[in-house]
């Protein structure tokens, strides 16, 4: 098996906007956390005060991960506590709130969990994997794999990997980091091997 690590558009988008969602999980359960403590007569201070430093805990990272955490080291225990906090906040509201209250919170908290799986994959080097049943390209939910037989040619490069298609389409992805140049022989070899097994296969 041969891999090299490349750009995935998508995948560098989402990265972008991890901190938006981090600001927008802690402002929601600010505004969530004070109408608890609304509905509690404004007493119990204790009981909301964790919730309200969680939140700003989110805030402040939300703010500050482009700048002290770009390679997201935090970011799935910070996801975790957020679907603690959201979890925890939406039982107490059930019999302090209104049922949309504790719903919301409750999404909330589905939402932070379904996070807390994606961003991690995400966050892990985007490796293209050829091997011997066909190349395996990294995503956002699931991996693709493109079979030989589907595939007309392969051109790696230092810069790009292209794949062209027999319908004259093709797929381009960037190359993230430098590729010795035996090995990078070595896949194009590797691949025209394959593509030509399959057309003998196939004839």
């Amino acid at each position: 098996m041969y891999t090299i690590d490349i750009r995935i558009e998508g995948i560098e988008r989402r990265k972008q906007s991890t901190g938006l969602l981090h600001l927008a999980a802690g402002f929601f359960l600010l505004v969530k956390t004070i109408d608890l403590f609304k509905y509690q007569q404004y007493k119990n201070l204790l009981a909301v005060l964790p919730f309200l430093l969680a939140a700003v805990a989110f805030l402040v990272y939300g703010f500050i991960k482009k700048k002290v955490d770009p390679a997201a080291k935090y970011n799935h225990w910070i996801r975790t506590l957020e679907f603690l906090a959201f979890a925890l906040l939406g039982i107490l509201m059930i019999n302090k709130g209104k049922p949309l209250d504790y719903f919301i919170l409750f999404a909330w908290a589905i939402i932070c969990l379904f996070l807390m799986f994606t961003e991690r994959k995400m966050f892990h080097d985007a490796k293209m994997s050829f091997k011997k049943d066909g190349i395996f390209i990294p995503g956002y939910f699931y991996n693709k794999l493109i079979f030989w037989n589907n595939i007309k040619e392969i051109v790696a490069r230092q810069d790009f990997v292209t794949i062209f298609y027999p319908n004259n389409k093709f797929l381009q992805y960037e190359v993230v980091s430098h590729i010795n140049e035996e090995d990078l022989l070595e896949i194009n070899r590797f691949c025209a091997g394959q593509i030509q097994s399959e057309k003998e296969n196939h004839s």
